[in-house]
């Protein structure tokens, strides 16, 4: 299956996109980040990051990196991790997803 386009869901310094559902707890989605997502977890969900395009600050638990391009991360759940950048495009891999699962830490 091709991805066809989407609807981008605005989210302040954030935007997302749902690209495929997997299954009822998991699912893909394209997330474009200008700004700062403060630091937070999720009870859960395992998430895979993969970056797309632009670059940025990601921290996940006690760990920062500075992305780019091709970089893949693993955030297991309850590590707390952000993400500061001008502009980053990321493709997230979410399993075991739950409605209410994010903790804002900020």
């Amino acid at each position: 299956m091709k991805f066809k386009g989407g609807k981008w869901e605005d989210r302040g310094n954030y935007r997302v996109m749902k690209v495929f559902d997997i299954a009822t707890d998991s699912f893909v989605q394209i997330v474009e980040i200008r700004g700062k997502v403060g630091k937070h977890y999720h009870l859960n969900q395992t998430e895979v990051f993969v970056i797309m395009d632009g670059g940025g600050r990601l921290g996940i638990g006690d760990e920062e990196w500075d992305v780019k391009a091709g970089d893949i991360l693993l955030c297991r759940p309850k590590s707390i991790h952000f993400v500061e950048s001008d502009f980053v495009r990321i493709l997230v891999f979410k399993y075991g997803w739950k409605p209410d699962d994010t903790v804002w830490l900020e």
